[in-house]
């Protein structure tokens, strides 16, 4: 396995940053603790390397996302009001709305799985491997998050 260098680090952030970011986002619902707590993970990289390197991208979203939730377990999200004229491009805005309402129902836990799948395109394996649960538990995860959000847009 080859070495994880300062430029492959360096290489990762380029490549990596833009959609790790926006899959904190996503599943945390605040901005800030997310650029914070991917900028930590970034940090710990350099500091102390995961020993295996297939799937950087799934370490820094789940070494990220535990800096993230810290200390906003418990805080309740709501997504800022978007206010838009009859003339506005607001389809984009309102699916982003609705598929944020739709993870608003789901627990942190819920959306992390979510977000790593579906946004990420993680496996089921690599998700299960990066945030150190079993397969059997990202599958039924993914089944009842669905399931949740389904009832939740009728």
């Amino acid at each position: 396995m080859p070495e994880i260098t300062r430029v492959r680090w360096e290489d990762l952030y380029d490549r990596a940053f833009p959609q790790v970011y926006r899959a904190l986002v996503a599943a945390t619902f605040d901005r800030d603790r997310a650029l914070d707590g991917l900028h930590d993970a970034f940090e710990e990289g350099l500091r102390r390397p995961p020993p295996d390197d297939r799937n950087l991208e799934g370490w820094l979203y789940r070494v990220a996302l535990r800096k993230t939730r810290r200390g906003i377990f418990r805080a309740r999200r709501e997504l800022p009001e978007v206010s838009g004229t009859a003339g506005d491009p607001t389809e984009a805005v309102l699916d982003r709305l609705e598929v944020g309402r739709l993870l608003r129902l789901l627990t942190e836990r819920q959306r992390a799985i979510v977000v790593a799948h579906y946004y990420l395109g993680l496996s089921h394996e690599d998700i299960a491997t990066s945030l150190a649960v079993r397969r059997g538990t990202v599958s039924a995860t993914l089944s009842q998050s669905l399931a949740r959000m389904r009832r939740g847009g009728a």
